[in-house]
């Protein structure tokens, strides 16, 4: 069983006919094949931490990540900071078709990714370094 845990601040709203949202025969977010993978996947909705107290008390429990199983102690944000990276492909995208829009948009996330994932490589690095130096300090003394 794969298990996908979508985190967004309006997920309480979102998640409701979301099949057929995605699904919509005159502006599908999907393909055929894609809907009917997805069938066979367990979707877990839930709001960041910070979102989560402007919900409706109902809200809290049922979406937050503190009560669901194997999410860890995630705060959910992370799917807001890729925002910022995209803002500047709204007036690109917005003159193209769908087929483009969708790559336009998937390239620019993979190369945000991409961006953040060699990030954390170079820190891991840098803190690797930095640790080194402090045994060696210790050790040596």
């Amino acid at each position: 069983l794969i298990i996908i845990v979508i985190s967004y601040d309006v997920t309480s709203k979102y998640n409701i006919n979301f099949e057929c949202r995605i699904a919509h025969r005159d502006w599908p977010l999907v393909t055929q094949r894609e809907l009917r993978d997805l069938k066979s996947i367990k979707i877990t909705w839930l709001v960041p931490k910070f979102h989560l107290a402007a919900h409706i008390e109902g809200c809290t429990d049922k979406f937050s990540f503190n009560w669901t199983k194997d999410v860890g102690r995630t705060w959910g944000e992370n799917v807001e900071s890729n925002w910022s990276s995209l803002n500047g492909l709204a007036t690109s995208v917005q003159e193209m078709g769908f087929g483009n829009q969708r790559g336009a948009i998937t390239d620019a996330m993979f190369h945000h990714n991409w961006w953040k994932n060699t990030g954390e490589s170079e820190c891991c690095v840098e803190e690797g370094r930095n640790i080194d130096i402090v045994l060696l300090k210790v050790g040596g003394s």
